[in-house]
Formats: structure tokens, C-alpha cells, sequence
């Protein structure tokens, strides 16, 4: 069976005490209407936001800040309570996004990894192929044309831009001027805009007033600001009229640990801090819903599609059109994830599977949470349910093969990551040959990665070099492969 055939299967659904064996999306009917042609719109505009946590916005329960933009587009539109992400990375999320696949079948695995092949196909060359203008702006580097994601758009505005002054990473408030001033020239053309805001990430760099009004939660801040950024598209939508012949989706690519099971950022574990994802869909004309189904960011492409009645290449990936309307009361989808990144350093990498209520880690320590009745992850029941724990294993196997990075990394990648912040390089070749078996597990390390992100975010140049401590000998000062200049 072929990998593009084989992923046809992650459909499959599983029940708490079974498996269902029967290929395609298990869609359970209503007598809900079909799919309306006066759903289809004229533009298409996909909003992502970086390290952004579905639980820390008030569409999706938080009381800790306001957010009036994203709340507006949940009051309007399809709040899906349960998406997520493929990877908490922002280049393998992204690809997820705008190719409908998973990792292994778009083969980008991590940041660092060679770009998206050309040969795979995307949306936005989907689009522009049915006669819309593409334009993307993006937020940082980690995105930068080269990688990839360029693929079908006549503008590809990025930090690397030779006439931006900042060629690592831009706020939010100049990636959306440079979108609004590329949409007003559009005129009577229909149009496919991409905007990526980075403010999120960490180091928090925030403007006044909210440098100072978040100053002792600088995260909260990031979004306020993101927000208010959202509202401003929205509001110039809306004074064009514009608003109401445009399909909005807005999704984040991953969360952030915020030190949720000792991880200070994101990257290395697959906890629901950094895989459960806030996703919006705005139609006009559909009436709001919220879907309480497990869903995917894979599904966001063939979504899209189906919304403007064009046929879809084979994907990973499922249109949530029926869920959005009413035309099904359950969707059995499968939830894969993965980190590759550990094995950057010699660790195992782990991958995670969301089957309804029940999630399954694969690590040299397995997991299975119940996040119905602990959303935390804090109960670890894979000894009391061995029986659903193998069978989830094995579903995970059936689904895709072991994570695996790509080896050594271009140096101007690893410039460009570790600028941001990334540890963009970790052992050599040599240490890393054994790296899909690595009984290393990546729980055992964290400490150290943690000490290693703070010091070179502290440190204005210079190599980060950490001492080996035990078993996380990825981690050295003697025989690591620190290549990069790891800054901020």
C-alpha cells in the first residue's frame, strides 16, 4: 500500500473500546440540507496565528482577557472546539494547513527541514488556477519564501524582504497594513490572502500601551495585540463591503506549554497546551455552530475547497462542511500528531493520537489520557487501560511511521531559526544515527532544553554551549554540533 493510499485511512475512527475498521470519514447523517451554492464567496482570507492556545482565549472559555475581533468572528461564525494540529512547529503545521496532508506524506517534519517539495500540491496554487489573486504576509522567517510555502502565490510579502528594515521577524500591525494595502488594489478582482501574525511567539516584543498594561503576563498581551490587528482587517472588510463576500478562516498553527509538564515553550512535547488549537470559520449566509468533534488543521484545505465548489486532489485531510452545517451529528476523525525535534538531539521523537475522548503518546514511557475527565493530562492510564492503549498503538502505527527529521541543516536556515530563538542545531551525525530508536525520552531532558532556549534568548551572540548531563547526552559542550548562532 502506498503512503498517499494508506493515508486515506486516518479517517478511521475509534471507538473508546474498539476499533472501527471501516475506511473513509465516519460521518453519522442528519436531515440537515445539503451543501448551498449561496455559501460560496467571492474572496478567501486564512488568518493564521503563531504559538497561539485555543484555552486562552474567551471564544473557547478564558475570562483572562478580552479579545472583542475574535469574538466577533466566533459570535458569527463556526467555533470548532476540539481542532488540532499536526505538529507544534510552525513549518510542518503550515504545510498541514495548506497542503491537507500529514507529515509524513508533505515530508516536512520539523522547522529546519528541506522546503515543501514543489511536486505537492497547495491552495494557494488551487486557487489562483481557478482565476483568484494570491498574496501571503507573513510574520517571520521561519516562513520565508524558500521554504516552501511561496507555491501558488503572485505576492509573497516576508521579513526577508529586502526592504524591511527588521529581516527576522515583523509585528502584526505591519503585516496587516501590507495586506490591506495589497487587498485594496485588488479592486474587482477576487482574491486569496494568507496573513500570518507572529506576536505571539516568544521573546514578547509589544508596542505600548501594551508593553506596559501586560507587563507581568506579556502572553496575554501578544494576543491583545493580535486581536486588535484582527479587528482592524475585519472593520476595513467591513467599510469596503467586502465582509459578507468573504470566507474568513482563522486557525492557530500550535500552542505554547507556558510550563504546562515542564515545557517552558513549545516544540518538544505533544501535550494539548501545544496541539489543541483554536480554529474559526466565518461563511457569510451559514449560521454560527459550535462542533464539539475532535477535528484537524488538515481538514481546513478540503474545507475551503468545498466552500467554493472545487474539486479536491487526495488528501489527508476531510471537508468539515457537513459538521459546519448540520448535515452530520458525529464525525469519528482521527487526530495524528508528531514532534520530530527531539531527535535533533538524540531523543525519541513522539507521536500522539486523539481518538474522541482518548489520547495515546508513543514515547519510550507511553501515555493515554482520558481529557474528558482530565484535560490537564495529568493521570497517565496507560497501565489501567493497556488493552485501548495497545489498540491505539498499533491505529498509530497502521497511520504513519516513525518521526524523522532530515539530518544536518543549511546553515542559512539555521541563521534564520536560531535568530528566532530556535535551538536550530543539536549532535552530530554521528550521535544522531540511531535516532528513530533512540530509547531516550524526551520527559527526561526537558530541564536541560528549557536552560539551553533561556540562555540563548539572554544572550545577544554566541554559541550555546550546555554540559552533558546523563542521559541527555544530545546536549553537550563536547562532541555536539552547535553550528548555529542561537540569538534572542
Amino acid at each position: 500500500m502506498s503512503a498517499m493510499h494508506r493515508s486515506r485511512r486516518l479517517a478511521v475512527g475509534i471507538r473508546p473500546y474498539a476499533l472501527v475498521l471501516a475506511c473513509g470519514a465516519s460521518l453519522v447523517q442528519s436531515d440537515a440540507p445539503p451543501l448551498a451554492r449561496a455559501w460560496t464567496t467571492r474572496n478567501v482570507i486564512v488568518v493564521t496565528l503563531d504559538t497561539t492556545r485555543a484555552d486562552y482565549l474567551p471564544a473557547y472559555g478564558s475570562v483572562s482577557l478580552t479579545t472583542p475581533a475574535i469574538d466577533r468572528l466566533a459570535r458569527d461564525g463556526v467555533v470548532f472546539e476540539q481542532a488540532t494540529t499536526t505538529a507544534p512547529l510552525t513549518l510542518p503545521a503550515h504545510c498541514s494547513i495548506f497542503t491537507g496532508l500529514l507529515p509524513e506524506h508533505h515530508a516536512v517534519r520539523d522547522n529546519a527541514d528541506p522546503p515543501l517539495d514543489s511536486h505537492v500540491t497547495t491552495l494557494a496554487e488551487i486557487l489562483r488556477a481557478r482565476g483568484m489573486r494570491t498574496g501571503a504576509f507573513v510574520g517571520a522567517a521561519v516562513l520565508a519564501s524558500g521554504r516552501g510555502l511561496e507555491q501558488g502565490f503572485d505576492r509573497y510579502s516576508e521579513p526577508m524582504d529586502k526592504d524591511q528594515s527588521d529581516h527576522i521577524r515583523r509585528s502584526a500591525d505591519v503585516v496587516v497594513g501590507e495586506a490591506l494595502d495589497w487587498i485594496a488594489v485588488q479592486r474587482e478582482a477576487p482574491y486569496f490572502a494568507w496573513i500570518h501574525l507572529y506576536d505571539a511567539h516568544a521573546p514578547y516584543l509589544l508596542p505600548e500601551p501594551y508593553r506596559s498594561g501586560y507587563a507581568d503576563a506579556p502572553y496575554l498581551g501578544a494576543l491583545a495585540v493580535i486581536d486588535a490587528q484582527i479587528g482592524r482587517l475585519v472593520g476595513n472588510l467591513e467599510r469596503r463591503h467586502q465582509l459578507d463576500e468573504t470566507l474568513i478562516v482563522l486557525a492557530a498553527d500550535h500552542g505554547e506549554s507556558l510550563g504546562d509538564h515542564g515545557e517552558d515553550g513549545h516544540g518538544i512535547f505533544v501535550y494539548q497546551s501545544t496541539l489543541r488549537v483554536p480554529l474559526i470559520v466565518r461563511v457569510p449566509r451559514m449560521a454560527p455552530r459550535r462542533v464539539t468533534d475532535v477535528t484537524r488543521l488538515i481538514d481546513v484545505m478540503p474545507t475551503v475547497l468545498e466552500l467554493q465548489r472545487i474539486a479536491a486532489p487526495l488528501m489527508d485531510g476531510v471537508s468539515l462542511v457537513p459538521l459546519m452545517t448540520g448535515a452530520v451529528r458525529q464525525a469519528d476523525l482521527e487526530a495524528y500528531s508528531e514532534s520530530a525535534y527531539p531527535q535533533r538531539f538524540g531523543w525519541s521523537g513522539l507521536r500522539a493520537l486523539r481518538a474522541g475522548r482518548f489520547k495515546y503518546v508513543s514515547a519510550p514511557r507511553p501515555e493515554l489520557y482520558d481529557l474528558e475527565r482530565d484535560p490537564a493530562e495529568e493521570h497517565n492510564i496507560v497501565t489501567e487501560r493497556a488493552a485501548l492503549a495497545s489498540m491505539m498503538a498499533a491505529r498509530l502505527d497502521a497511520l504513519a511511521g516513525p518521526a524523522s527529521v532530515h539530518g544536518p541543516i543549511d546553515d542559512e536556515v539555521a541563521a534564520r531559526l536560531g535568530a528566532l530563538g530556535y535551538v536550530a542545531s543539536g549532535v552530530s551525525d554521528a550521535a544522531r544515527k540511531d535516532q528513530r530508536g533512540s530509547a531516550i525520552d524526551p520527559k527526561d531532558c526537558i530541564g536541560r532544553y528549557n536552560e539551553i532556549v533561556r540562555r540563548n534568548r539572554a544572550r545577544a551572540r554566541g554559541d550555546a554551549l550546555i554540559a552533558q548531563d546523563g542521559a541527555c547526552k544530545g546536549i553537550s559542550d563536547h562532541g555536539a554540533d552547535w553550528s548555529s548562532v542561537v540569538k534572542n
